[in-house]
């Protein structure tokens, strides 16, 4: 054990001779790695990028009228509630989609802004890379959503990653009007459909009113008392006719339709439903953090280049020097 110990403390100290030895030329190496680092990461060479983010935390709510309009004895989506997982992802998922990212592009010009030419063959290409580099999302533990947008101008940083939360708002709200309209067309044709039932069955009920039928059960009863009271005669006997003819079809009409107004009704509330999801707006979003632009920059961080230049050139000068001094001694030992 302390054979290995004196050898490893004898290892140290030859380190420590060898760094001494050639510390004049590592010195002026790591200061020449030093300086051209600095150099590089300068702002003439590198052009510094400055960090705007936006918060915020999506809406759990896809429906007004469900959450406003249901009964209050019914257990509804709170429209304030925010925070689910799930919901979360889904907004990720549409904030990644190729349609808001061309949303974003074409509203902020971020082709001429990024110099990519129009003519340019690989321009997509080249736009989605700048686009992934530059602007990233990312969900949080807490269930909210953060977006970073790095860039040149600060204020543009700021603005582009607070035009992203209003265009994932737009984008959200428009596609949720869209299946409202689909939603609102079907109703209305169920429910003209219904309206036309119900008057089918009014216009026959008139035409067995006309023929004295219109209330079985109170008709019946008047009949029988009027049999007791003075007898058969031909008016009676042609109520009694008619009753048998068409009794029957007019009790069924009558249940047909309490049944059909029943689920006109429901269908009037759910019209009604349809029209407020379409013509309604409330937002998808609840802003915990409005992007600001800026004050110092976030890319690159010059010291962090520097000292890993000169880290590295250190390393690199230490392995080279040390392979020359093993070639030199061998070449001494062979003239020797």
């Amino acid at each position: 054990m302390n054979k290995k110990k004196k050898q490893y403390y004898f290892e140290l100290i030859d380190v420590f001779h060898f760094i001494v030895k050639w510390r004049k030329k590592l010195i002026v190496i790591c200061g020449i790695s030093a300086i051209l680092a600095a150099i590089i990461s300068s702002p003439l060479v590198i052009k510094p990028k400055f960090l705007s983010t936006a918060v915020f935390y999506p809406s759990t709510n896809n429906s007004i009228s469900s959450a406003l309009l249901t009964d209050s004895r019914v257990k509804q989506k709170d429209p304030l509630e925010f925070g689910e997982q799930v919901a979360a992802q889904q907004y990720v998922q549409i904030l990644e989609s190729d349609y808001l990212r061309g949303k974003v592009i074409t509203q902020f010009q971020l082709a001429d802004h990024y110099g990519i030419a129009s003519d340019d063959s690989e321009r997509n290409y080249k736009l989605g890379k700048k686009y992934n580099k530059n602007i990233s999302v990312r969900k949080t533990p807490y269930a909210s959503i953060e977006i970073n947008v790095l860039d040149e101008d600060p204020q543009v940083a700021a603005n582009v990653a607070n035009g992203i939360v209003m265009i994932l708002d737009s984008v959200k709200t428009e596609v949720q009007r869209r299946l409202a309209l689909q939603a609102l067309n079907i109703i209305e044709t169920e429910y003209k459909r219904k309206e036309e039932e119900i008057n089918s069955i009014k216009t026959r009920m008139q035409e067995l009113g006309a023929k004295g039928v219109y209330n079985v059960e109170e008709q019946s009863k008047a009949i029988t008392e009027l049999i007791g009271k003075n007898g058969m005669n031909e008016n009676i006997r042609q109520q009694q006719n008619n009753l048998a003819m068409y009794g029957a079809e007019s009790q069924s009409l009558y249940n047909t339709l309490e049944l059909q107004v029943e689920q006109m009704n429901e269908l009037k509330k759910k019209l009604d439903q349809s029209k407020i999801d379409v013509g309604g707006n409330l937002s998808n979003v609840f802003i915990l953090q409005n992007a600001s632009p800026a004050e110092r920059k976030t890319y690159p961080i010059r010291s962090l280049i520097v000292l890993g230049a000169i880290l590295g050139s250190f390393v690199l000068a230490c392995i080279v020097l040390l392979f020359v001094e093993k070639f030199k001694n061998e070449n001494d030992n062979l003239i020797s």
